[in-house]
């Protein structure tokens, strides 16, 4: 049996909630499309959002998803669509932050950019204090501590697994709250 075999029967597993098959297939393929993925995004930080985002969709879609060419294929195709997507979301989002810095460095309301970030702020510890305990502590020390998850999965003994599984759910529950409050804060100085 060669490894294509081997993959698409982990998938037939991974359908089943076979948690050990994935495993096996996130272990077999990681590497890879980590370094894929750092070679263009040249952040490890980012490399490892999408990494956890394509795991975490893959996962979460077990039961419907349908490969038709090879695993190792579809998962770099998976990889270089996000690794896009998040470097056209980069570029917006610096475009979009020297804009704004330009803006307020050059204007006299300056408060209502301070009054904007407190409350971004505020949101932001608002929708993570509704998450469930584990969840919110693996966040806040991903998010806010800025530690990797090896550091978090070591700390709190739990898997790295685990840890980018407690992220995926965070941010699921948490963008959709941050994107209305950040959208209502852009229009705010124009209005």
């Amino acid at each position: 049996m060669h490894g294509k075999d081997k993959d698409e029967q982990l998938l037939k597993l991974i359908a089943k909630d076979d948690q050990e098959a994935f495993k096996r297939l996130f272990d077999r393929y990681w590497e890879s499309l980590f370094a894929a993925a750092m070679h263009r995004l040249k952040s490890e930080a980012l490399a490892k959002d999408v990494l956890q985002e394509l795991f975490t969709d893959l996962w979460e879609k077990r039961g419907s998803l349908t490969i038709r060419s090879n695993v190792g294929g579809y998962l770099f195709t998976a990889l270089k669509h996000r690794v896009i997507n998040k470097i056209k979301a980069e570029a917006t989002r610096e475009k979009y932050e020297k804009m704004t810095i330009r803006f307020y460095e050059t204007n006299p309301l300056a408060t209502e950019h301070q009054f904007s970030r407190n409350y971004l702020q505020e949101v932001m510890v608002k929708q993570t204090e509704l998450l469930p305990d584990r969840c919110r502590e693996v966040f806040v020390l991903s998010r806010m501590d800025q530690l990797s998850h090896k550091e978090i999965a070591e700390k709190l003994n739990i898997s790295p697994k685990t840890v980018e599984n407690h992220i995926g759910r965070a941010l699921k529950v948490l963008r959709p709250h941050l994107k209305k409050v950040v959208s209502i804060l852009v229009a705010l100085p124009w209005l």
